[in-house]
């Protein structure tokens, strides 16, 4: 093993050591926000999340969040797919340091009117099995896994269940995936994200910038309003002590401090909180030696 992996090992040991202290790991790729007409976000990419708007009726973060819909039946909805790729673009990475230690949650988060239940169900996920890379990392106790699909590349499939379902007469719709890792000597790209019906058919897809295939329908696809009264602001910055009662509780609906717009309308980036009380409570898994 590398020299340098050993010092990922350690930097991802420190990590899960101080997590409370610090936001979760920036290991996403980060790619331009899409925007409608008015400037209100259709999706939102930082350095730790990768999150498109489903669906909105303008009802909640009316002034962050762009008024959408695509026309998706969400009662057949069965599943989420996330192909993510190591990435040998940008040159502060490598695809020589990949140890396999990546991980996170991946959430379909809706609201109805007084509704919170389905708000940040996330689904766990850590690690991989890579035989040509000698690497095997998955950890079990988690909800979902990694699989392989090609070079560096690993296919995320979510089912949609009673925990995650879209509630009737949602007013917002996300789904979002936030990266947990803590190590910083290589970085993941999402390349696509689908949803899926019971037989397989794509009912939705986003493409690795953000991009929806399908154009909005009825009120959404109107002409844009002529003023916005304010603008999403920049990255999300998370106070220890939130983090902190999120780790003693396990509640992702603990109160949070941002300078960035709340991705679920009220509590600001709960995922990441979450992500670490993942890391607090040692759920950090290393990664095999590779030959």
């Amino acid at each position: 093993m590398k020299f340098r992996k050993v010092l990922a090992g350690i930097a991802a040991a420190a990590v899960c050591a101080s997590a409370v202290a610090a936001t979760a790991g920036a290991e996403l790729i980060e790619v331009e926000d899409v925007k409608d007409e008015n400037g209100l976000l259709l999706f939102d990419s930082s350095p730790s999340s990768w999150m498109p708007v489903a669906y909105s009726n303008g009802e909640r973060d009316t002034n962050q969040k762009a008024v959408i819909d695509y026309g998706v039946d969400w009662s057949k909805a069965q599943r989420v797919e996330v192909v993510f790729v190591v990435d040998d673009q940008n040159p502060e990475y490598s695809r020589d340091d990949w140890d396999g230690a990546f991980g996170g949650g991946i959430v379909l988060s809706s609201q109805a009117d007084g509704n919170t239940t389905h708000n940040w169900n996330a689904k766990q996920f850590w690690g991989v099995i890579d035989e040509d890379l000698e690497l095997e990392t998955i950890d079990e106790n988690k909800d979902l896994r990694l699989a392989k699909e090609g070079d560096y590349t690993y296919r995320l499939t979510m089912p949609i269940d009673e925990d995650n379902f879209v509630v009737d007469n949602a007013q917002l719709v996300q789904i979002c995936i936030q990266d947990w890792s803590g190590v910083t000597f290589w970085a993941m790209k999402v390349k696509s994200m689908e949803v899926k019906d019971e037989n397989g058919n794509v009912m939705i897809s986003w493409d690795e910038n953000g991009k929806c295939n399908l154009a909005p329908v009825g009120a959404a696809a109107a002409a844009p309003t002529e003023e916005v009264t304010s603008a999403p602001a920049e990255e999300a910055t998370v106070t220890a002590a939130a983090a902190s009662d999120v780790a003693a509780a396990g509640d992702t609906a603990a109160a949070t401090t941002s300078s960035k717009g709340s991705p679920d309308t009220g509590v600001a980036d709960v995922a990441a909180v979450a992500g670490l009380a993942v890391l607090a409570g040692g759920a950090l898994v290393v990664a095999k030696k590779r030959k």
